[in-house]
């Protein structure tokens, strides 16, 4: 079950934006690690639209993933999977769970970009594995000879830039025959720069990077740690907004209510 009749690729198309009603606005996501199906349903239940599944981060197993994918598909919602690397085994396990898109971390170079595309497309235009019975090919009901068309056309192949070199290759990477869209990873980003998360350089990056994914038709990601960054990003024409992660959100409100406590209690935070 999605929350649109459109694949992921549809709805975060450049173009989408012309269209009315839910198309027309970026799709709200955000990352989850806690490896607990009911963290997915709670999260999309509070108004996210899509999670990306961290196996970069969260430490987690390729089954992990898979009852992630599965869990945001029983609540409507849409499944990325942040792989841990451009690596063919991983990109092949979150894809036969059902993933609607790969989001691989710190691309560099157009060679790398092109061989994620590869792995997460059947041939022609890749070299993915093929099998008619997993999730991601509906357990057998798509008709084996129609599900590479099916399948290509449905998975989101994203590329994560985030590094000094990334940010040099973002036109290349780009002009990528098969990649979907350029997603901007501003605290790596940052870090790899030396320049302080918020500033102007780092503005600058980001401007770029929109820019290149444009001019090239593809969709433009972000994570956005804020509302101020989401209107930063949507200014840029963003397509997808990854706000956050269900870690940092536990604490968040923890924190708060903990705090809160002990104020009204009189103990020391």
């Amino acid at each position: 079950m999605s929350p649109c009749t459109c694949s992921l690729p549809q709805r975060l198309a450049p173009s989408c934006t012309s269209q009315p009603g839910a198309g027309h606005r970026p799709l709200r996501a955000t990352f989850t690690a806690l490896k607990d199906p009911a963290a997915v349903g709670l999260l999309l239940a509070a108004g996210f639209e899509a999670v990306v599944v961290d196996r970069e981060h969260g430490v987690m197993t390729s089954e992990t993933a898979a009852a992630l994918v599965a869990a945001a598909h029983a609540a409507g919602g849409f499944a990325l999977v942040r792989v841990p690397s451009v690596d063919r085994g991983a990109v092949q396990d979150a894809l036969e769970a059902g993933a609607d898109g790969i989001l691989a971390p710190m691309v560099e170079s157009a060679a790398e970009a092109a061989r994620l595309v590869s792995y997460c497309r059947y041939p022609p235009a890749g070299t993915r594995g093929f099998h008619p019975f997993t999730a991601g090919s509906g357990h057998g009901r798509i008709p084996p000879a129609k599900l590479p068309v099916h399948a290509n056309a449905r998975v989101l192949v994203a590329a994560q830039v985030e590094t000094a070199a990334g940010l040099a290759a973002c036109a290349e990477l780009a002009a990528v025959a098969g990649l979907d869209q350029l997603f901007l990873g501003p605290g790596d980003l940052a870090l790899s720069l030396g320049v302080a998360p918020g500033s102007a350089a780092l503005a600058e990056a980001s401007a770029r990077i929109s820019r290149h994914a444009r001019d090239a038709g593809k969709s433009f990601g972000a994570f956005v740690p804020s509302g101020a960054a989401a209107a930063e990003a949507v200014h840029l024409g963003a397509r997808l907004l990854a706000a956050g992660a269900d870690v940092a959100l536990l604490h968040a409100a923890a924190r708060a209510l903990s705090t809160e406590i002990a104020q009204a209690s009189g103990a020391q935070t």
